[in-house]
Formats: C-alpha cells, structure tokens, sequence
C-alpha cells in the first residue's frame, strides 16, 4: 500500500525534488560565490601593496642606468623609496655580475653565488619572491623583482628588487574567514608556492590532483571543484593579487557554505521528504481506517475457521463499510453451510464405515460357515482323494476368510497387510498338509500394504505355491527338507513386488500322480489377476515358484462414485 501511495505521490515528488536541486543548486553556487568574495577579498588587501612595490621597482627600473655611474647617488635613491613607503624594508639594484653597490642600505652584497639570482639571471622577467631568510635583513621577506634593460641596446643589465618584511603582510591577518578554509597559500606565475596559512601544514595534500598551480593561474577569479590528492572533493577559490606575479588560492572544504545558506538548503532538502512522510501517513492512516483493519479481521477470522472451525464474530463488529460487511455476512453464511455439510459428510462416512466393516464381519462368517460344512463333508468321506481336495477347498476359503478378517479389524483405508496373510497362509498350509515335522520352514516376508483386489489372489497364490512345493519334496524321513518362502517391494514410486517360493532339495521327489492339475491352474488364474509375470521350475526334487507384479492402486468399478 505504502508502495502505491509513494507512485500515486511520485509526480508531485518530483516536482519538489527538480525544485530542490534547482535551489541546491543556486546555494551551492552562493556558497562558491561567497567563498571566493572571502578570496578576492584577501587578494585585494596584498594587490595595493605589491602594486605599489612593483610600480616603484619598475620606475627604479628605469632611473638606474642614469645613476649607476655614481653608487652613493643611486643608494640615496633607493634609500629615498624606502623612507617614503614604511612597509618597503628593502631596495636596491643588483647588477648582472651580482655586485650589488646600490641599495637602500649602503653596504654592498655579493649575489653571484646565489641560486636565485643565476636562475633569475637565466630568465629575465619580473619576479615576485619569498624567501624564509633575506640576505640582507636576515627574515622572512617578499621580494618584487623588475628586470633593467640598457638603453639603446636593450641588453640586459640586472634588477631592481624590493622587499617586504613578511611580517608586515596583512594577507593572513585579522580576515574573517570560516572554519571551513583548510589553508590559503599565495604562488608566483610560475606556480611555485610562496607562503601558506599554517607554514607546518602539508600544503600538497590539499592541492588539485588533476590541475597544477600553473594551470589554474591561466585564466579570472574563479572557483572549482576538484579532488585532492587523497581522493577527497574540495572547492578552490582562485584570485590574482597581481596578474603574471601572485596569485591566492583558497581551499575549502567540500560543504563549506555560509551559515544561512547551509541552513536554507538543509530545509529544502527536507522539504520534499517531509511532504511525502506526510501524505504518506494521512493515506496510510485513511486507508486503515476504512478498509485495512476490517480485511484484517476478516483474515483473522478466515484463518481461525481454516485451523479450528471456530465460527465468526457477528459481521456489523467494527462498524466496517457496506462493501466489507457484505463480505463479511457472506463468509459467515458460507461456514454456517460448510459446518452443515460437514457434520453430514461425517455422519455419512460414519455410517458407510460401519456398513462396511459389517458386510467383512459377515462375509468372514459366512466363510468360516462354509468352512465348517467342508470339514464335516471330510469327516464323512472314506475316500482319501476325495478328503484331500475337500481339505484343499477348505484352506482356499479359509485364507478367503482371513482376508475378511483382516478388512474387518483393519483401519477405514481399505488396505491389507499381505506380509501377515502371507505368513499365516504359508504356515496353516503346511500345517494342514501333515508334514510339517522335519521341513525347515524359512519365511522372509515384508509387510506390503495392497488392496483386496491382489491381497486376496496373492495370498491364494501363496497357498496353492507351498503345496506345489510340499509336493515336489521327498518322503518324510528321506532327508534334509526346507522351504523358503519371500516377499519384497522394490520401494520405487512403481512399487514392484516379488512374491517367491524355493523348495531345492537335492533327492529324489515323490511319485505326483496328477500333474499340471488343479494347483497349476489356479496358480496361473491368481498370476492373471494380478497381472503377473510367473516363473516356475520343477525338475529333480527341486521346485520354484517366481511372481512378479505391480502394486496398484484402488480403481473403482464403473459406475461407482
């Protein structure tokens, strides 16, 4: 539902979040406007200042090829600058040769060996310097540097340098900048670094890593936005203090605004989540009060029907609207009939269940009946033949009896244990037979569940087997006489059952006097009831019965429902 309501929202979302970035956007370029006014503003103090050192160098530029003649002249002249400006500490002309006999001090100075006038020497240009300890005074200095030219030749002839105590620089003095500045370091046209805020900070870790120094001086006041070298976004404001000669390049960090911006973009960044968290409940809240919690309660109730059959509350609870309650009145219609139903399905499966277990107890009666008859129908003949199919007939509706038992005393699922029926079949068989004594009976039958329509054949089967069998075995008292009786299931899902009877005793059988009789023949018709594959062997005292078949499943007759 929250999904929904959030897409039903999302063009009035939208709309709030292009604004938002559109205002994100304008402070964003607010803050870097203000960062660089702050930077302008720190350039603009130094410009007048070097301004001034540069105009006067150069206008010293130009008087000393008339004054170089006579030093003590040309030092009063530099003195004179000097004197008129109280920041220059320092002037003078430095020759090419670095013999320095014109300056505000009087004294001269070797510069021949120094590395910044040969490198000065090698690339005639003006200069702005700063040097942590100045030949002449001995401290920290900033150094404007114009070159001198002979006139007509245009040769050139030295420098002309003033210097400024660096103390004296106001550039990192009493500035109103934000906690927000990292580090604010000034740099010649060439994009050597002169001087920085916090002298013992690692300036290079905050310079640009995809822009040098050089690169960002060629171009206005400006500012940018780029990564450091550690990988962290910055914003660099950049401003010329003398075009060509210095430069300030302030670094910040990433966020850094003024404090009313910052507080304005805080409340249009929150504007568009707080109107959605806000839409979003009053929906959410509405639609619970007219549709969620009554479909709740009526899950509950569907859910408790499902696992217990406990009947609904009355459906007008909760004061739900029309449509739910018409919902609601149906489903309770609905149980009242499926509870009606129920108790008369149960009553009808009650009844059937009775019938049915009735009409086995009957049946087995019958049949233990009929048995009986054939037993006084024994006892009356004097044939031994006769008596002996008469006690064959008896055991085939015995074992029909026991099937009928079984059903009887059985669960409602209809199916049988034919591993107990065959034991009990296999055992009374040989009992009747009157020549269990000295036979070593060997049963290894598993208990497999069938339905009557094969545990009725089978356990026919099972019998007329071990007659055959007790037949094809030597007299009683000729010898070691056994008889093994099995049965299996494979356990796949085609449930292959193998029903098997070996009788291999190594002597000579008894004379049979009607072979492929009735035996045979009933063993045939219960293999084809069953759909069975048989085997059999019998030949030389030794016989064996294999059947093999499918177990199935129950498939009512025609017509049955």
């Amino acid at each position: 539902m929250a999904a929904l309501l959030s897409v039903a929202l999302l063009p009035i979302g939208l709309m709030a979040v292009f604004q938002t970035q559109r205002v994100a956007e304008q402070a964003s370029e607010n803050a870097e406007l203000a960062l660089l006014a702050l930077t302008e503003k720190a350039a603009s103090i130094e410009r007048r200042d070097v301004r001034q050192a540069t105009g006067a160098a150069a206008t010293l530029a130009a008087l000393v090829p008339n004054l170089i003649e006579d030093p003590e002249i040309c030092s009063a002249r530099m003195r004179a600058v000097t004197d008129r400006v109280p920041q220059f500490g320092f002037a003078g002309y430095i020759p090419t040769n670095g013999i320095m006999t014109c300056a505000s001090s009087g004294a001269p100075y070797d510069f021949s060996d120094d590395p910044i006038f040969a490198e000065a020497m090698a690339n005639p240009r003006p200069r702005v310097q700063i040097t942590g300890s100045g030949p002449i005074s001995g401290d920290t200095v900033l150094m404007i540097s114009v070159p001198v030219f002979e006139p007509g030749t245009g040769a050139m002839a030295g420098y002309v340098t003033i210097s400024t105590p660096y103390s004296s620089l106001s550039l990192f003095k009493a500035q109103d900048f934000s906690e927000d500045l990292l580090e604010l370091v000034t740099f010649n046209g060439q994009g050597q670094i002169l001087s920085t805020m916090d002298e013992t900070s690692n300036v290079g870790a905050f310079l640009p890593e995809a822009l040098t120094l050089r690169e960002i001086s060629q171009g206005p006041s400006r500012a940018i936005r780029a990564q450091d070298a550690s990988g962290e976004e910055r914003i660099y404001t950049f401003a010329p203090v003398e075009q060509g000669l210095f430069y300030v390049l302030g670094i910040w960090e990433e966020g850094a605004q003024m404090s009313g911006e910052r507080s304005g973009q805080m409340l249009t960044v929150l504007f568009p989540a707080l109107m959605w968290l806000v839409s979003l409940v009053v929906a959410l809240m509405a639609v619970h009060r007219l549709l969620t919690r009554h479909l709740q309660r009526l899950g509950r109730q569907m859910a408790l029907f499902a696992a217990a059959r406990r009947l609904p509350d009355r459906p007008d609870a909760g004061d739900p609207p029309t449509e739910i309650l018409r919902i609601q009145q149906a489903f309770q219609a609905m149980t009242d009939v499926l509870i009606r139903d129920e108790a008369a399905m149960e009553n009808a499966v009650r009844a059937k269940s009775v019938l049915v277990k009735e009409i086995h107890h009957r049946v087995k009666n019958n049949l233990q009946l009929i048995s009986s008859i054939i037993n006084l129908q024994i006892r009356d003949s004097d044939n031994d033949e006769t008596r002996q199919a008469l006690r064959r007939t008896q055991d085939r509706v015995h074992g029909m009896a026991t099937i009928h038992r079984d059903l009887y005393q059985t669960n409602e699922s209809g199916l049988v244990n034919v591993g107990n029926l065959i034991r009990e079949v296999v055992v009374r068989s040989v009992e009747l037979s009157g020549e269990h004594h000295d036979v070593d009976l060997q049963i290894d039958v598993a208990d497999v569940w069938l339905y009557p329509d094969q545990a009725v054949p089978l356990s026919l089967l099972a019998s007329e087997g071990v007659i055959n069998a007790l037949k094809h075995m030597p007299e009683e008292g000729a010898g070691s006489r056994w008889l093994a009786v099995q049965f299996t299931e494979d356990g796949d899902e085609e449930r292959r059952c193998t029903f098997e009877i070996r009788n291999e005793t190594p002597a000579e059988p008894r004379p049979i006097q009607r072979p492929g009789g009735m035996g045979r023949k009933l063993i045939r018709a219960f293999a084809t009831q069953l759909d069975a594959d048989v085997r059999t062997k019998e030949a030389g005292g030794i016989f064996r019965l294999e059947v093999t078949f499918t177990a199935s499943d129950f498939a009512p007759a025609p017509g049955a429902y």
